[in-house]
């Protein structure tokens, strides 16, 4: 049976404050794009596939950096006109025959298995339709007590942590894992806000003018530089994990 679109895919009001025009100047953006890069270029051979690619910010950043990347994703939005031959939107991943798939290497869900009830089903589905897959990359929102009104919009079922994230993409254990958080100073400042607060802003607030640019420019390479350097294990508000195939 096809995945539901009404249960996964955001609709205009969500992608209006997650994606807004710009965001990927963010600083979020700019590091976990940084950092997603080196994972997929870790990750070895073969053609990126991103399930869940919204307008095709990530598949645009891969290609820029000379990654070749396509993207579909459930949701009726378009696709950003640079990518637009290269991002398949409003589309059921299972719907596309599976033969299309067949030089695909690697599988990215960059924050999307947090949206799906039965997120070890659907990644087992997605092995099956894309057999050629040896890697699949995943970003996850880290730690469930800092769960608050902002997954709540989001529909997140859950914030992850490293042992729940690898029981739900690789149960039997049998694969070769890696993961870490990231954001990890964000970790404290999260918390903080949330027992001071109790809850936090909804949309991300787009860098316009060249200073707010050049300020993001370089929280996300301190960011950046944070996860080079700190151990895998400290908390932070997300997760990268890679899960491979071993070799033969």
């Amino acid at each position: 049976m096809a995945t539901d679109p009404s249960s996964t895919a955001f609709d205009p009001t969500q992608f209006e404050a997650i994606y807004p025009t710009g965001v990927e100047r963010h600083y979020w953006n700019i590091c976990r794009n940084a950092i997603l890069t080196r994972a997929v270029r870790a990750a070895g051979q073969g053609k990126v596939l991103e399930v869940g690619c919204g307008k095709g910010l990530v598949v645009a950043h891969l290609r820029a950096e000379g990654i070749e990347a396509q993207g579909v994703d459930l949701a009726e939005v378009p696709a950003l006109p640079e990518v637009a031959a290269h991002v398949r939107t409003g589309v059921d991943l299972f719907d596309i025959p599976a033969l299309e798939f067949t030089d695909v290497g690697i599988v990215l869900l960059l924050d999307v298995i947090e949206h799906i009830e039965h997120p070890t089903d659907f990644v087992e589905r997605i092995r099956k339709h894309v057999p050629s897959a040896h890697t699949f990359i995943f970003t996850v929102p880290a730690r469930q007590e800092l769960f608050s009104n902002y997954d709540e919009f989001n529909r997140h079922f859950l914030r992850y942590d490293r042992p729940t994230l690898r029981n739900h993409v690789d149960p039997s254990g049998s694969r070769i894992w890696k993961a870490s958080y990231f954001f990890h100073s964000l970790y404290p400042a999260a918390w903080l806000q949330l027992k001071l607060k109790g809850a936090r802003d909804t949309r991300y607030v787009v860098p316009v003018t060249p200073v707010q640019r050049l300020v993001h420019r370089l929280l996300g390479r301190m960011f950046l530089v944070e996860y080079a350097l700190l151990p895998a294990g400290i908390p932070g508000t997300s997760i990268i994990a890679s899960v491979s195939e071993p070799q033969r």
